[in-house]
Order: structure tokens, then sequence, then C-alpha cells
């Protein structure tokens, strides 16, 4: 990474960032590094409206140290109540917007969320947002400039970072949504939820998961060309060929990650392709070197319990349905509070209110009534 300009620098730990989760804090103290501020949030909501909005996604890095104090005291004390966020997630996709712009006067004198960003020192920071995976939102907040004002090369450069900065969130929550972060590029194989390819520095298909050869085998839009990944549509295999092209440039150049949709000819809707290069090899992957990752994610594929039936019969939030569900598929409160981004004592306390509406004590029986749920959906298909 020696030598880089600091743009590339910063598109490399983002990559690396996607598959490492440990990578995140470098990723972002180069990211306000290059950028030339204080410091950054990144969020991620779900909910179209204040009543209904959860953050699922949290992280705060100032002055080159993740602030994970300041990521529960947001959560706790002002998200609920913060006017700053609707307002953000009503503004145009990708439009840069100053905070004191976000607030009325009255707000900037009262606001407790206004009075705290003087502490993080963002009262003059910028905020955009972007359309996130499955209905979700996701929003780049920014510190204040460490220059006089925003300068117009700032500003540039903040645009040109956006599309990055929203593309390995998505592709960090994906993972994750898989049970798939921080899994090795060998682990990620094993993975039921995800299809994976790995490609080499030529393209070359190096080797596919289960999944991944169903996709490519089954007719679904995109094949397996002589060893080279191939959409079926004209159109979309020369926009794949394209990512291709920015993920793996030649003469060492620093490559690009990109997204993109596949039309399937039987089952709408589409896939979704996210392709990542990968940087340094990586010792426990014997044979060619792997230079990129593919991930095709399926929308349609589900859980077999649906968290919206469980929340429709147990009378749940949309969030503490997708709990009941994950704690009846045997995970624990630490594995989904890691794989929704969230802490122990957040999760802990939505299991407390689902017991409390269900009138029960112990977690064995919500299991049994989600199990129930269960039940009545398969009965119905």
């Amino acid at each position: 990474m020696r030598g880089q300009d600091p743009f590339d620098r910063t598109l490399a730990l983002l990559h690396e960032a996607t598959l490492d989760d440990t990578r995140w804090l470098d990723a972002a103290c180069q990211l306000n590094e290059t950028c030339r501020t204080r410091g950054s949030a990144l969020v991620l909501v779900d909910g179209c409206s204040p009543a209904d909005m959860e953050c699922c996604f949290i992280r705060f890095a100032l002055n080159g140290q993740r602030r994970e104090d300041w990521e529960r005291k947001y959560l706790e004390d002002y998200f609920p109540w913060d006017p700053r966020v609707a307002r953000v997630l009503q503004m145009p996709y990708g439009e840069l917007v100053h905070t004191p712009d976000l607030y009325t006067e009255r707000e900037k004198r009262n606001s407790p969320a206004y009075e705290a960003l003087l502490d993080t020192e963002a009262q003059k920071g910028l905020h955009v947002h972007q359309a996130g995976p499955s209905g979700s939102r996701v929003a780049w907040a920014i510190a204040d400039s460490l220059e006089e004002g925003w300068t117009s090369a700032q500003v540039r450069l903040i645009h040109h970072l956006q599309p990055h900065v929203f593309r390995y969130l998505s592709m960090r929550q994906q993972l994750a949504e898989a049970r798939a972060l921080g899994t090795s590029l060998s682990g990620l194989l094993d993975s039921t939820r995800l299809g994976v390819i790995q490609l080499d520095e030529r393209g070359r298909i190096v080797t596919a998961n289960d999944r991944a050869r169903g996709f490519l085998e089954e007719g679904a839009g995109l094949g397996d060309e002589g060893g080279f990944l191939h959409a079926w549509l004209p159109l979309e295999n020369s926009e794949l060929s394209r990512l291709l092209a920015n993920a793996l440039p030649s003469f060492g150049a620093q490559g690009r990650a990109g997204s993109m949709l596949i039309t399937r000819s039987l089952a709408p809707p589409p896939l979704v392709l996210h392709i990542n290069p990968v940087g340094e090899p990586q010792a426990e992957c014997p044979g060619p070197r792997v230079a990129a990752l593919v991930l095709v994610v399926d929308p349609a594929r589900r859980s077999r319990i649906d968290p919206k039936l469980v929340a429709a019969a147990l009378g749940l939030t949309p969030m503490e349905s997708e709990v009941a569900v994950e704690l009846a598929a045997g995970r624990t409160i630490r594995d989904i509070a890691r794989s929704k981004g969230r802490s122990e004592g957040t999760l802990r306390a939505h299991v407390k209110r689902i017991f409390r509406k269900q009138g029960i004590s112990r977690q064995v029986d919500l299991v049994l009534r989600v199990m129930t749920v269960e039940d009545i959906s398969d009965s119905r298909d």
C-alpha cells in the first residue's frame, strides 16, 4: 500500500474492512485523513418513519479512535429524538447537506442532540445518504473540516468517495446477514446463504461454493464460459466486464469494488452481485492467488421462519421478531449482536420486551411460540 495516493489507500482499506471487520478503524482513520476531517460516522437505518426507524449499525471514529462510548450514548439518549435523522433520510440520495441546515434555529438552542455534536466536533459537519441493502438506508456523517471551512477540493473528494463508502457498508451488512462477517476466504466457501465465487488476477474462476455453482448451472442469468464469469444478457455482460476490469486492473493499480443486478429468466427478483478486490495474498488459500471476490445475493431467499409472520402472529416489532427468530434458530445473544452490529445490552433489552409482551420468562417458551408460527406457515405452503 506504500506509494499509493490517499484516495487509493482509502479504497484499499475499505476493501480490506469489508472482509475483515478488525480493519474498519484503519479504514475510517484513512478516510478522515484523506478528506481532512476530524472524524466520521457510518449509520444504517431500517424503517421509513421516525416511529418505526431502527438503527441497525453505527460506527463513529473521531481523532483516530473508535468512540464506542459515543455510539452507545447516541443510540440510548439521542437517536429516538434527534430530528436530524428523519431529515437526512428525506434528502435526495447523494446530496451533501451541512449539519446546521438539519436543525431549526429553535432546535439549535434546545436540542440535546445538537448540543452533543459540539463535543464530537461535528456541528459544522456534512451528511449524505443512500439506499442500502434490503430496503435500508445508509448515512455518512462527516465531522468538522480541518481546513478553514469546507473547500471545493474536499467536497469533490467526498463526492468521489461516497459510493465506495456506501458499497463497503452494504457489502458488510450482506455478509453479516449471511452470518459470514469476519469469515476467511476459504471459510466463505462454506456459506449456504451466499453465492461465493473467487477469481484470480485474470478474472478466471478459481473456485465457487455450492450455492454459486447452483446459480451458474441453473440458468439464473450467470454462467461459466471457459472458466470465466459471464452474464447471459449482452448489456449485463458488458457491465459485468466493466466491473471486473475495475476490480482487477492491470499493472498493479488499485482495484475498485462494484455492484450490479443480474436478470433471471425464470424467477424474479434479480440477483445482486457484489465484486470486491482482495488485497494481500492469504496463506490459508493454496493454489492460485485470489484477487477478487464475487458475492451473489438472492433477495428472494428467506429464512425458513419468516420474521414478518412471527411479528404478525406474536404482536412484535420487526426488530423484536428478527431477534425471536434468531433465538429460535439456536443463535446466542452475542452472535445476534455481532451480526447486527449492536450491543449485547441492546439485544437483551429487546428480549425483555418480547418476554413482557408474551407474558413469559424463559427463552424456551419463546422458541416454542416461534416454532408454532413456523408450523402454521408450513401447513399453508
